[in-house]
């Protein structure tokens, strides 16, 4: 409200300032060149008229006048005994001064407005010879009172006429700008909103430009919204997920720890694997989440090309894992070349996969049962590490969804409460970060098998 009572001001200032100046320009200009030429062409004409009858009188009697009914004067000289004069003498000074620098007919106006004390309207010399009683005529015009209130009736009518001119054409020009902005206005209020309604300003120019900007931005914000909305309720059920799944190792590894503690008699063997396993899940799940948020910042594993040993790397996730497979009645052992086979990878990263692998597929084996992982050459250039266990296996439905985020298959939820899936799932989304495959198959007669293939790194920045 403020910018339009202040821009339709501004505008209507603006245009009767503008308009009263062209107006009383055009006016006085009009006015002081068809009075000039009136004039001239008038007094020529009344020279002619009275001297036609009196032109004996004006030739021998010196200082002739004569006035008619309407007070024109005319008044003769001798040009070659006049001077310049004073001010106020007959004839004008200035006249005189203009006809002798050789203007022809040299007239004088006395606006009222400008020349409240003049006797007269105005006045003109004509040049009749060099020298005699009759050789310079004056011509002078008497105050018309009704034409001057004549003109200024007509100066206010402009005036007015200018002023009306004016605030329509702020109307015409202000009225549709503001309607718009007050478009945009409303617009922007309801930015993000369910109930934003776009101002529809097609116009090619700024304000259609910033009509079409705040429409695209109204969509990224209800995208960003939408977008938002779905991680919250993804990280509410994360959390919720995690926090199921430390509930029960937790109160299993106090319990282990306080029937350790208060009862001496309790076989120590069942309550330390029953720690240690706990202990091992909780490690794990831990490494998992910061995992996790890592890739989900959008961390780049190839960032500043890293290399890790993939031999050497398995060998120290099986080794880690040997005694909880002890303990849990099982084994897990790993073959590899004699030779080095590097990947690229971030090293951390790397072994936590490979360390998620093989701790699914020993958790989730049977008593006696066995865990391998082979790691290969397959062709030139590229690698395969192969993990395989004999333990119940999946119908191949669940091997299809192995590795989504929080997918478990239902046989592994009746033989195991923990877990979330998120192991496998940071497996598969690590193998596509780096350009690895990831296949689940079954292993043949029973159990599953996991294949992960990809390059090998070259030799050139391999640490020596």
């Amino acid at each position: 409200m403020r910018l339009r009572n202040r821009l339709a001001q501004r505008i209507l200032v603006a245009s009767a300032l503008l308009g009263l100046l062209g107006t009383l320009a055009a006016s006085i200009l009009a006015v002081f060149l068809a009075v000039d030429a009136a004039l001239k062409h008038g007094a020529r004409m009344t020279a002619a008229l009275v001297l036609a009858p009196q032109t004996a009188d004006c030739r021998t009697t010196p200082g002739w006048r004569f006035r008619s009914p309407d007070g024109v004067e005319v008044e003769a000289f001798d040009l070659a005994q006049v001077g310049t004069g004073t001010p106020g003498a007959r004839p004008d000074p200035t006249l005189l001064a203009r006809l002798a620098q050789g203007e022809r007919e040299p007239t004088v106006f006395y606006p009222p407005l400008f020349h409240p004390e003049a006797e007269w309207a105005g006045a003109t010399l004509l040049k009749l010879g060099e020298a005699g009683p009759c050789s310079l005529l004056e011509l002078r015009w008497p105050l018309m009172h009704e034409r001057a209130l004549v003109g200024q009736w007509v100066f206010a009518s402009a005036v007015l006429f200018t002023l009306l001119a004016a605030a329509l054409s702020t109307f015409a020009v202000a009225q549709p700008l503001l309607q718009r902005l007050r478009g945009l206005h409303r617009a922007a209020g309801m930015l993000g909103a369910t109930g934003y309604r776009s101002a529809a300003d097609g116009q090619d120019d700024e304000l259609g430009e910033l009509s079409r900007v705040l429409d695209a931005t109204h969509a990224r914000v209800q995208e960003d919204a939408t977008r938002i909305e779905a991680q919250k309720h993804a990280l509410e059920r994360h959390l919720a997920d995690v926090a199921h799944d430390l509930k029960t190792p937790i109160a299993s590894l106090q319990l282990s720890l306080e029937l350790a503690s208060t009862t001496p008699t309790e076989p120590a063997a069942a309550l330390l694997r029953q720690g240690l396993e706990d202990t091992v899940y909780l490690t794990s799940l831990v490494d998992n989440l910061h995992l996790a948020c890592q890739l989900g910042e959008g961390i780049d594993p190839t960032a500043g090309d890293p290399r890790v040993e993939l031999g050497q790397t398995m060998e120290r996730v099986v080794r880690r894992l040997q005694q909880l497979a002890r303990l849990l009645e099982r084994t897990v052992e790993c073959a590899r070349p004699d030779e080095a086979l590097w990947v690229r990878c971030n090293p951390t990263m790397l072994e936590q996969a490979l360390s998620n692998l093989l701790h699914n597929a020993v958790t989730h084996g049977e008593a006696g049962g066995h865990v391998v992982a082979v790691l290969e050459d397959a062709e030139p250039g590229r690698f395969r590490l192969t993990v395989l266990d004999d333990g119940p296996g999946l119908p191949p439905g669940d091997l299809e969804r192995l590795g989504e985020r929080g997918f478990r298959a239902q046989a592994t939820r009746r033989r195991a409460t923990r877990g979330s899936g998120l192991g496998l799932s940071i497996v598969r989304e690590l193998c596509h970060r780096v350009g690895f495959s990831l296949a689940f198959a079954p292993n043949v007669p029973t159990g599953l098998k996991v294949v992960i293939e990809g390059p090998r790194a070259s030799d050139e920045r391999v640490p020596r």
